[in-house]
């Protein structure tokens, strides 16, 4: 089986173990499925903007041309520090985005990835965002009425506990052990005063699992841009990362490539 096109990140299913689909020309292609197979991989050298379509040569912002990471609202700086949203003060474009994603219930939680870090999303990310993160457990802490509040909860929080993740002990399964509920605890105490009454106290810890047989002895992720094409065994899928016998792949990262998956019969 061979199916090619523009590669987005994949999409899954919340099931027990999760189920991961290619996103290639927006097209689902069931993958978790194939846990086992020999799969070719190759890059044609073609690379198109997620947004506007135009042909580019490199990508920003995770798939990108330079103009559309630059203009657009998705693109600002509260994508990764939210608790900066200024959307509401901005043009029209920025206040129409404010409307729909910024001034929304927003979720502040605790993951366990390779350790504890704390995370902000939307309300309906859930539990999208802790599968990419490639999180085992995590428990929601706070829920706020807009992304600004949520973002000044997570700076007072990171002070006290990591919002980073160490991708090669997450894809190895290398997990602290933390109790969430018990940190729970601790971490509403880090609150801003005027902000614990938006603290959840009742949220159970959810329990994510996914389709690995085995991770490579040495991580080494494989970079298209210098190897466009490889073959090898597919052994896993955690976060947006392809665990073969030999390398890993983050397929977030080339996003706007245009791809080619063979799977061996």
């Amino acid at each position: 089986m061979k199916v090619s096109g523009q590669i987005l990140k994949m999409t899954h299913e919340a099931e027990d173990p999760i189920r991961y689909f290619l996103s290639l020309d927006e097209k689902p292609t069931l993958i978790s499925d194939k846990l086992g197979v020999t799969v070719t991989l190759s890059f044609d050298g073609k690379i198109t903007c997620v947004e506007c379509g135009r042909k580019i040569k490199k990508t920003y912002n995770e798939g990108y041309c330079f103009p559309c990471a630059r203009d657009l609202p998705e693109n600002d700086m509260c994508g990764v520090r939210p608790e900066t949203c200024e959307h509401e003060f901005g043009d029209e474009k920025d206040k129409a985005f404010f409307e729909q994603y910024c001034n929304v219930d927003h979720f502040v939680y605790l993951s366990l990835t390779s350790g504890v870090k704390v995370g902000v999303t939307r309300h309906y990310n859930i539990p999208s965002r802790w599968i990419d993160q490639g999180a085992v457990q995590a428990v929601i802490v706070a829920k706020t009425p807009e992304r600004k509040l949520a973002g000044q909860i997570e700076i007072a929080v990171a002070k006290h506990i990591s919002d980073k993740t160490n991708w090669r002990k997450m894809l190895k399964g290398e997990v602290d052990q933390v109790d969430l509920l018990e940190l729970r605890k601790q971490v509403i105490t880090w609150f801003p005063d005027e902000l614990k009454k938006y603290a959840l106290k009742n949220e159970h810890v959810q329990t994510l699992n996914y389709p690995v047989q085995s991770t490579p002895a040495k991580i080494s992720s494989h970079n298209l841009d210098k190897i466009p094409e490889f073959t090898d065994t597919l052994t896993g899928i955690k976060g947006q990362y392809l665990i073969f016998e030999s390398r890993v792949i983050n397929l977030r990262k080339y996003s706007g490539y245009h791809v080619a998956f063979e799977f061996a019969d």
